[in-house]
């Protein structure tokens, strides 16, 4: 009985039921106005025409329009007004208004030299995406800068615990997920101690990550200990569309110098002490030097939108001298801004390149324009390899990723799934020359609604790293084949098709 309490008053459980009450109220109120039949009818009629309408003239990806007219024919009138809530806008205008006047934080600091960017202009298309990001998005190519590829969860965590000890000014850190277990436990243990010696300590998660892992309170605690927090967009019981807006960055900023990111949060089955989905293969990268102080404006941008605190950027921008190989750009995406970085940059790379493309991602549930490209780029010659996992942590995201694979390995693509458990690495490398490490999956939720990092990379010597990194993947993984497609369980293709449609808004 006890167990059965501890549920039911839980922070998500209630949240979760009074959304189902307030979605409940609405599809009630159709059906009470269900009585007056033919003038309900027509009034339906006309509200679903507008809706279609408004979701067909919106500027918004053509596959997140179609899912949003499927909604509003199967679900009529409920599925108008969810639109009109969720839909519509990607977030709300109040957050739009407060996160605008932060974005260009530190923007003065970080500046873009010709000199450096004139050196990708004998790779034309390189060149492209390096002037078209700072253009869009102010975030500079650096060189003074090396990079280091962590190809595990288990190599991450020891880099990071080593570097964490050396702190002597400030440590930032951004993540999805915290969870209690040995990696946290000795990450904000090492926090807390730098934190009674006077070091400027902040910790930025997001919400949702963490609802079912650390008590409500945890923040509070936090503080107390001496750790600044702040918790992004916490869980309410509302419908709005900021509820679909979760900060998915994993950031680590150490004096200023040193930095962080991929696809590894802090909780136990990213270093393989608890086991989820057989084993867990993650990846991270190491900054250190120039390019590090666009992972601290990253940050503060996101700490001063949290606190409404005046951010002395200068203060904790890198001064030290690093000899770096090749250029380097982080950059951060967001559901803000209209264009879609992390998109934009996958979609350039892959039609750019002229001998292989390489990709691991958690979840392909791709857009007709990277299915595309990735088709293209086959057909043309260009070899195109994908890992995914073999054992999934979510069902119904496998069998979507898994209903894609037919089309794409009938162009020539050759698609991979990591047989020893679950792969949730976000990189791509093409033509030994340039390659993405971060957070941004090959799905609809990081490429367009979420808060998201990465690192663009030109010829570092990271690249030859995560290259054979690749190799050593691919041989620990099974190809799929048509018969592999065709031989999958009934349910699970219909799975496939039944949310395919939907897609964009899971």
């Amino acid at each position: 009985m006890k167990q059965v309490w501890n549920i039911v008053t839980k922070r998500l459980f209630v949240t979760a039921f009074i959304l189902l009450l307030e979605i409940a109220f609405l599809i009630s109120m159709m059906y009470l106005l269900g009585s007056l039949w033919i003038i309900f009818g027509v009034a339906l009629y006309i509200f679903s025409i507008a809706i279609i309408l408004l979701v067909v003239n919106d500027n918004g990806n053509p596959a997140y329009k179609i899912s949003w007219i499927a909604c509003v024919i199967l679900i009529p009138f409920a599925g108008g007004i969810l639109y009109i809530i969720f839909g519509k806008h990607h977030t709300t205008k109040q957050m739009k208004k407060r996160f605008n006047a932060v974005d260009m934080g530190g923007n003065e600091f970080l500046k873009n030299y010709d000199d450096i960017l004139n050196r990708l202009e004998c790779n034309h298309a390189c060149f492209q995406m390096a002037k078209w990001m700072w253009d869009v998005s102010k975030h500079p190519v650096y060189d003074s800068t090396s990079t280091e590829f962590l190809k595990s969860g288990e190599v991450y965590f020891k880099r990071l615990l080593e570097d964490l000890k050396l702190a002597k000014k400030n440590i930032f850190m951004e993540f999805f997920i915290i969870s209690p277990g040995k990696m946290w436990g000795e990450v904000v243990s090492i926090l807390a101690q730098k934190a009674k010696q006077g070091i400027d300590v902040r910790l930025i998660y997001d919400d949702f990550g963490t609802i079912t892992t650390m008590p409500d309170n945890y923040s509070e605690y936090m503080n107390q200990i001496g750790i600044k927090t702040r918790v992004f967009n916490p869980v309410r019981p509302r419908l709005d569309a900021f509820m679909n807006n979760r900060d998915h960055r994993k950031i680590v900023v150490i004096d200023g110098n040193v930095s962080y990111t991929g696809g590894i949060n802090l909780a136990d089955e990213y270093i393989n002490e608890k086991e989820r989905f057989g084993y867990w293969q993650d990846c991270g990268i190491r900054l250190n030097g120039k390019a590090t102080a666009s992972f601290t404006a990253l940050f503060l941008r996101m700490w001063q939108y949290l606190s409404n605190e005046e951010i002395d950027y200068e203060a904790f921008m890198p001064n030290n001298e690093v000899t770096g190989d090749g250029l380097v750009m982080p950059f951060g995406d967001n559901p803000i801004r209209s264009h879609h970085l992390n998109d934009s940059i996958y979609l350039k790379i892959i039609t750019a390149a002229s001998r292989y493309i390489y990709i691991q991602t958690p979840y392909l549930v791709m857009d007709y324009e990277l299915t595309t490209a990735l088709i293209f780029a086959a057909e043309s010659g260009v070899d195109v390899r994908i890992v995914t996992p073999h054992i999934p942590d979510k069902f119904y995201v496998h069998a979507m990723t898994r209903s894609s694979y037919k089309d794409l390995i009938k162009s020539g693509v050759k698609i991979y799934e990591f047989t020893p458990g679950f792969i949730h690495s976000k990189v791509i490398i093409s033509d030994d020359c340039v390659g993405v490490v971060g957070t941004a999956n090959f799905d609809f939720r990081s490429l367009y609604l979420h808060f998201e990092c990465s690192v663009w990379m030109y010829k570092t010597s990271s690249l030859e790293q995560i290259y054979k990194d690749f190799m050593r993947i691919i041989e620990r993984s099974q190809k799929m084949t048509i018969e592999d497609c065709d031989n999958r369980k009934l349910i699970q293709k219909m799975l496939g098709i039944v949310l395919k449609p939907f897609a964009p808004l899971m």
